[in-house]
């Protein structure tokens, strides 16, 4: 398959795929017992035991405003069931995708098989309902209708759930609602009692302090901790309690209002105290607009952040500071700070962080979000490597967006909103990567009008992933349609009107006009010599696509030669590592190989294998090209037997990664039926070999 990863000049070298994973047939499996699934939270020092039963076939439904200890009750059941249960699964379920990746996750651990997400939940939700293996599931801070993904209960089951929301366990039979009120004194009390445990001495004026605080326990922790580390009496707490009351807004009900947000303004200034000095408190604000699920530690040490930190601390903030920070900020238990996890290092609930933006003006939360995206957008890097960090990313954009309203859109689309959809279709997503783009889309004629440059780039990059996700007749229809307004709006010299008529050109090669594609990019091949300069990647994408559409006509002598020009300046622009030089020397070998030259070509992949696996990593949709053009170029070759061999190895890897319908899954699966059938594949046109 060649790679068409130069298929447009503003996105050269990404490879589109749709996300999925192998299926594997049968029914029955050898399971992993016992099995211990997701992240239980640690329990808070001053945790009080209320008596959370739940019968054998039930599902308890924990519900109440957030701070009430919904999550802590649920964790130390989880922990109580150890020994009792064979199955015990923790799944974060703010969101149905939340909920949906638990339950593909808990499949796979439990069975060890990784199978599409559709197949997983009806394999997981089956079993979990017909099973006499005794399983506890606990879906934490339900927000969404779940009602397909609520598992059947059987008789040796048991679920636990919290939410806000009664309505998740109204009119549901076998469902039983448990409202979570406030603590009781006596609770309330020995919650702070075991903050202070190591200090009985400060105890003096509990009864009062609690009383005053509400009995709420999100706010008695958040006291006992303050006073722990400030080595105040319950009684100096009261005095800075009454000094304070104007500090906080926050979000609990009218008789707790005044406690919590006092509680949470003290120990933000606390933290703000400890060295570093002044950098606590812009760091929550920072945390307060992106995901509370998780943010990666990059994130909140990037340039972006920590230039902001330095503004708002009067002083030069390192990445060492804004670690000690985030630190600060876990010891007065206003985040939780796992530094072993990259990617989801900071957690922040989600009331925190509402409090914590309310405190600051309209205007600051806008500079507060640009700097967020900035953040996000330092970042992200160019190629993904790390599958967590990319998820959390695109979580983080899609929290930040929600929580900065409209302030991304101005005066423009911020260029992260983009890149997050971009990321969706270069790991292989173009499904995924096609409907953000739709939405952003929508949003941007909304927000901007359907002439603003943005709103139009919107359109092109939807026409892109229309062409990846192999609807290339779509994208000619919008291409055609938008290059127009570019023209008119940006003038036929501009870089977006020049990528435009590059992926029209790439459209019609992808609906088999190729003749039509290489005339196009004839004609706009001097444009980019004239504008962006001979060495510009667009002009070089171009040129490269120019070459290798030369091949699908069967001018393979042509190819070869203009993609070793081509090669040669791609290595002195952009280096030998490069993903764009990866493609040009995939797509020299390919073309090598169709011109008669198989051994040249086998070698030649091999070495370009094994820098794809060393620079894009082992499940790149890149590296699973060259590993399935190697297989044909081996077929072509003669060695039906390697080239079978390869391509058997290649169809789990490229189900996982890909999907079982992408048509390059689909590819390689032919093939291999095609070397099974008629042992070689010089005849016929089933041939195993893919465009990308």
């Amino acid at each position: 398959m060649r790679s068409n990863s130069m298929g447009r000049a503003d996105k050269a070298l990404q490879a589109g795929t749709i996300n999925g994973d192998v299926y594997l047939e049968g029914a029955s499996r050898e399971l992993t017992l016992p099995c211990w699934f997701g992240q239980v939270p640690p329990l808070a020092k001053g945790f009080q035991k209320r008596g959370l039963n739940v019968e054998p076939g039930e599902c308890v439904v924990l519900c109440g405003m957030g701070g009430l200890g919904k999550t802590q009750l649920a964790a130390d059941y989880a922990e109580q069931a150890r020994g009792k249960a064979e199955v015990i699964a923790w799944i974060t379920a703010a969101s149905r995708d939340d909920v949906v990746s638990g339950l593909v996750g808990l499949a796979a651990q439990l069975s060890g098989v990784t199978e599409t997400p559709d197949r997983a939940l009806t394999w997981v939700l089956s079993w979990l309902a017909t099973t006499t293996t005794p399983w506890l599931l606990i879906f934490d801070d339900v927000w969404d209708p779940l009602d397909d993904l609520w598992p059947r209960m059987s008789p040796a089951s048991r679920m636990v759930v919290t939410t806000r929301r009664e309505e998740t366990a109204a009119h549901v039979e076998g469902r039983r609602l448990v409202p979570i009120d406030l603590f009781t004194p006596a609770q309330s009390q020995a919650c702070l009692s075991g903050y202070l445990a190591d200090r009985p001495h400060l105890l003096p004026g509990a009864e009062q302090l609690v009383e005053t605080l509400g009995h709420l326990p999100l706010a008695i922790g958040q006291a006992g901790a303050f006073m722990a580390d400030r080595r105040l009496s319950c009684e100096k707490y009261l005095t800075r309690w009454h000094d304070r009351s104007r500090t906080l807004k926050t979000l609990f009900r009218p008789e707790t209002n005044r406690a919590v947000a006092v509680t949470w303004s003290l120990s933000i200034e606390r933290a703000n105290e400890l060295e570093p000095t002044g950098v606590a408190e812009p760091m929550l604000q920072l945390t307060a607009m992106l995901d509370p699920n998780g943010i990666p530690l990059s994130v909140l040490t990037s340039n972006p952040a920590l230039k902001h930190l330095s503004t708002e601390a009067g002083n030069p903030v390192t990445k060492d500071d804004a670690w000690d920070a985030l630190a600060c900020l876990a010891r007065l238990s206003l985040i939780t700070f796992d530094e072993q996890s990259e990617a989801t290092a900071v957690r922040v609930h989600a009331l925190v962080q509402r409090a914590t933006r309310e405190q600051v003006s309209e205007t600051e939360q806008a500079v507060l979000a640009h700097i967020a995206a900035d953040a996000l957008l330092a970042t992200w890097p160019e190629i993904e490597l790390d599958a967590s960090l990319g998820t959390a990313l695109r979580a983080n954009t899609a929290a930040l967006a929600i929580a900065a309203g409209t302030t991304l859109w101005k005066p423009a689309v911020h260029p992260v909103l983009f890149r997050a959809g971009n990321n969706l279709g270069q790991i292989g997503q173009v499904a995924s990567a096609r409907d953000y783009f739709e939405a952003l889309h929508e949003s941007a004629t909304r927000h901007l009008g359907p002439d603003h440059p943005d709103t139009l780039i919107t359109r092109h990059d939807l026409a892109y992933w229309h062409i990846q996700a192999g609807d290339a007749g779509r994208a000619l229809a919008e291409l055609d349609n938008l290059l127009p307004d570019l023209i008119r709006v940006l003038g036929p010299d501009h870089p977006k009107t020049l990528s435009t008529r590059h992926n029209l050109a790439y459209a019609y090669s992808r609906s088999g006009d190729t003749t039509r594609a290489l005339t196009e990019l004839d004609n706009l091949l001097p444009d980019l010599v004239r504008i962006l300069g001979p060495d510009h990647l667009g002009t070089l994408a171009t040129r490269h696509s120019l070459a290798q559409w030369h091949a699908q006509t069967g001018d393979a002598a042509t190819a070869v030669t203009k993609l070793e020009s081509i090669l040669l300046d791609v290595v002195r622009v952009l280096g030998p590592d490069h993903p764009h030089t990866l493609t040009a020397r995939h797509n020299l070998a390919y073309s090598r190989g169709e011109g008669g030259d198989m051994a040249t070509a086998v070698t030649e992949l091999e070495a370009v294998l094994a820098d794809r696996i060393r620079v894009l990593g082992p499940d790149h949709p890149s590296t699973l090209t060259t590993r399935h053009n190697l297989a044909y170029a081996c077929g072509k070759s003669g060695d039906t037997a390697r080239a079978l061999t390869e391509l058997e190895s290649l169809l789990p890897d490229r189900t996982r990664v890909l999907g079982p319908d992408h048509p390059n899954t689909v590819s390689t699966r032919r093939g291999i039926a095609y070397l099974q059938r008629k042992g070689r594949p010089d005849q016929g046109s089933d041939r195993p070999s893919d465009r990308e």
